[in-house]
């Protein structure tokens, strides 16, 4: 065990940027410390409570046999990854799992799962398509490694790959076969229910693109369902004024949202007969997929 508990210490007192005679402190000598992260002395209850204040662990981590060992780390670094996941801080959370070790458990699983589908969804955003897709795939892994039930979100992210499959045929799942993504219905965040309703008009039903917009009326999704409706209604030129101000917003920047607008805007210029726009919003279109793609 005094091996253990000597690699423990000296890992906890690197980690914090602490040399021997900072955590010696006056209580035990530095070359006492010294013996006891080398293993060929062992601290005494008091020096081992000590030393455990000192580098802000329970004294059983520092006391723990092996297999004990993933427990006591877990419960020192559990508030820290929660509160970053609860802040949406998902790749601060995830490089807190990292530092856990290989060990995890199924609570630790669906956070990294979580974690990964937040990555996901902030890479689509920012026009990562590549990225997102990846980031998708490891959340799929994860969610294999854990008893709970995730069905919710693994259907997520399907709809999230057939969601990618409409930009390029090359955004594949290395995980999810094409028919549990072909067959795949959620809910439960903006991304899958626009993509769910988008899908929806597609095949003349309005109702959940209605229903999108009634519960999320000020979003850039939101004013896309608008124009969708109208163009789906024949009305090509309110369509294309609704385009037209939605392209103007600030918020609206690099990314799928604007990929769909400049094709939907090359749909009702022709429809429009204005055959010089229609062409300029296919080849911004073109270009802005080239970029999409990209490996970054």
């Amino acid at each position: 065990m005094g091996l253990h508990i000597g690699e423990r210490v000296k890992a906890l007192r690197l980690s914090k940027w602490m040399t021997q005679a900072d955590l010696a402190g006056g209580h035990i000598t530095r070359n006492m410390l010294s013996s006891i992260e080398h293993g060929t002395a062992l601290p005494s209850l008091p020096t081992a409570v000590y030393l455990a204040q000192r580098l802000n662990v329970p004294v059983g981590y520092l006391l723990a046999e092996p297999s004990e060992e993933f427990f006591y780390r877990k419960m020192a670094n559990i508030a820290n990854i929660r509160k970053a996941f609860t802040s949406k801080d998902y790749i601060g959370c995830l490089s807190l799992l990292t530092a856990m070790g290989d060990e995890q458990d199924d609570e630790l699983w669906l956070l990294r799962a979580e974690c990964e589908y937040g990555v996901g969804q902030n890479a689509l955003e920012g026009g990562h398509l590549r990225h997102a897709a990846a980031a998708w795939d490891r959340a799929l892994n994860a969610l294999e490694k854990t008893v709970y039930r995730t069905a919710w979100l693994r259907e997520r992210i399907a709809v999230c790959f057939r969601y990618l499959a409409d930009v390029s045929a090359t955004l594949v799942s290395d995980v999810l076969d094409a028919e549990e993504i072909e067959g795949a219905r959620a809910l439960g965040d903006p991304l899958v229910e626009y993509a769910m309703a988008v899908e929806a008009i597609e095949a003349d039903h309005t109702y959940a693109a209605e229903e999108f917009i009634r519960r999320h009326p000020d979003t850039l999704y939101a004013d896309r369902l608008r124009a969708l409706l109208l163009m789906g209604q024949n009305d090509y030129m309110e369509a294309q004024r609704a385009l037209e101000q939605l392209l103007n917003k600030d918020e609206l920047t690099f990314g799928v949202l604007l990929y769909e607008v400049f094709g939907d805007l090359e749909i009702c210029y022709r429809k429009n007969d204005d055959y010089k726009r229609a062409y300029e919003f296919s080849g911004s279109r073109l270009g802005l997929l080239e970029r999409l793609l990209e490996e970054v």
